[in-house]
C-alpha cells in the first residue's frame, strides 16, 4: 500500500521519492503518453539527471531552465534540483519570446531542457543568450518523428551510483530554493525552498484516487503541487498537456 503518511516537520523535496523506493519500486511512478517510469527508475533518472547537471559545473545557487510541455523530465529537474542545490525555473511557454528571454538572460540560465515542439522559439531566441552553452533538447523533433530523444541519450551518457543522495557537494538547507514558478496565473514567476513547497503541499488536501493527474502546466504552482501530491502519496502520477 502507498505511504500516507503525514509528516509534520518540514523535509527535503528529494525525500518524496526515496520514500517509495522500499514498498512500490516496480509500480509506475510517472506517466506521460506512452512514457512510463517506475519509481525505481524514476530516483535512477533523477540522479542521471543530478550528476549530468554538476558535469555541467552548475554550482549550488545557480539556475538552470525547463522550457516544454508537462512531461517526466519536469519532474525529473525539480529533483535533481534539490539534490545539487541549483533552481529550475519552469518557464512559461505561452509568454511572448522576448520575456521569455529575458528572464533567461535575469537568471543567466547556462543550461535549459527544451522541448521539441519550442525548438523554432529557441532558434529565434538564442543569439541573445549570451549565458545559455547547453542545450538538451526533450522528445523527439518535431519535425523528424525518427529522430533520436536527445534528453534520454543524456541521461544514458551520466551513470551515477547509488550513493548520489549522500554524496551532494554542498551543505543543503530547508531554505535552499529549488524550483521557481508562477504562484498565480499572471503573476511573476518565484522561487520555492524545500521550506515553502513542503508548507503548500500540507495546506492543500488531494483528490482521492489513483492515478492521480496532473493537468494544471507545471510553471505553475498548481501544477508543481499536484505532481508533489501524487508522489508524496505514492500513488501513479499521470501528466497531461493542458
Amino acid at each position: 500500500m502507498p505511504d500516507r503518511s503525514a509528516p509534520d516537520e518540514p523535509f527535503f523535496i528529494n525525500e518524496l521519492v526515496k520514500r517509495q523506493l522500499g514498498s512500490n519500486p516496480h509500480t509506475t511512478a510517472v506517466e506521460c503518453g506512452d512514457h512510463r517510469v517506475t519509481w525505481r527508475k524514476l530516483d535512477a533518472r533523477i540522479r542521471h539527471v543530478a550528476s549530468g547537471l554538476r558535469a555541467s559545473r552548475l554550482q549550488p545557487g545557480e539556475r538552470f531552465a525547463v522550457l516544454a510541455h508537462n512531461h517526466p523530465a519536469c519532474i525529473e529537474a525539480l529533483f535533481a534540483a534539490a539534490l545539487t542545490g541549483t533552481t529550475a525555473v519552469i518557464l512559461d511557454w505561452r509568454r511572448p519570446e522576448p520575456e521569455i528571454t529575458e528572464i533567461m538572460r535575469r537568471e543567466q540560465v547556462r543550461l535549459l531542457f527544451v522541448g521539441g515542439e519550442f525548438a523554432e522559439a529557441l532558434e529565434r531566441i538564442r543569439p541573445q543568450l549570451d549565458d545559455l552553452d547547453t542545450v538538451i533538447m526533450v522528445g523527439r523533433p518535431v519535425n523528424d518523428p525518427h529522430g533520436s530523444d536527445d534528453y534520454e541519450l543524456w541521461l544514458e551518457l551520466h551513470e551515477t551510483g547509488e550513493g548520489m543522495y549522500e554524496a551532494a557537494k554542498y551543505r543543503p538547507s530547508l531554505d535552499d530554493p529549488v524550483i521557481q514558478a508562477h504562484p498565480e496565473e499572471g503573476r511573476a514567476h518565484v522561487a520555492f525552498s524545500h521550506r515553502a513547497l513542503h508548507r503548500e503541499v500540507e495546506a492543500v488536501t488531494p483528490e482521492p484516487g489513483d492515478p492521480h493527474v496532473v493537468s494544471s502546466p507545471l510553471f505553475m504552482l498548481q501544477g508543481v503541487l499536484e505532481a508533489l501530491h501524487g508522489i508524496r502519496h505514492g500513488t501513479r502520477t499521470v501528466l497531461l498537456r493542458p
